[in-house]
């Protein structure tokens, strides 16, 4: 998949599809993370805004920051929360998940829904992570299978390779397993900040 079919009039088409088809996925992961009301959180890929729209209800006295690199993602996600912008408690950043602009040890956890395999090389993404989540921080992530088979050949390697590049990095108990939306044909990952 390209990433530029995330930008233009192509991106428009692919933020609706993903606001519908991502949203048990999004939901998911965010019981998953079970963020305290205070967290500071951060979306990878927040694409049109859906998991961030979830996260801001959970964290009426936190913030969440959704970092996608489509300009037609942003705008969607704009539009999606905007009463939690114009409240402080969400804010987003058009760039990838190896440049996010935050301090050192900024979050408490992090979610990625169908995001973390566009990430290449997911060392830089690993490392980036690494950098800006508290010690302690969670981070969850769930992948379409056909996703991770697509950019690793099958979903064990996928999971590997991020797994590594996870442990490599600074995080630990990286734990690989399957999740409940899609009916089940989505990768589970969860890791801790050391």
């Amino acid at each position: 998949m390209s990433k530029a079919m995330f930008d233009g009039v192509s991106g428009a088409f692919v933020a609706r599809i993903m606001a519908a088809r991502n949203a048990e996925a999004e939901a998911e992961a965010v019981d998953i993370l079970a963020p305290r009301a205070s967290d500071a959180v951060l979306v990878i890929g927040s694409g049109p805004g859906v998991g961030l729209a979830i996260l801001a209800e959970k964290l009426p006295t936190g913030r969440c920051v959704g970092v996608d690199p489509s300009g037609v993602m942003i705008r969607q996600a704009e539009r999606r929360c905007a009463r939690y912008i114009s409240a402080g408690r969400v804010k987003l950043q058009q760039t990838t998940a190896a440049t996010i602009d935050a301090l050192d040890a900024s979050f408490d956890g992090a979610i990625a829904v169908n995001s973390l395999q566009l990430c290449d090389p997911i060392s830089e993404t690993a490392a980036e992570l690494a950098r800006v989540m508290k010690p302690g921080a969670r981070m969850v992530s769930l992948t379409h299978d056909w996703a991770a088979e697509r950019h690793a050949g099958s979903v064990a390697s996928w999971t590997t390779q991020v797994g590594n590049a996870l442990s490599a990095h600074g995080f630990a108990g990286v734990k690989a397993g399957r999740g409940q939306a899609e009916r089940g044909k989505i990768v589970l990952l969860t890791a801790e900040r050391q």
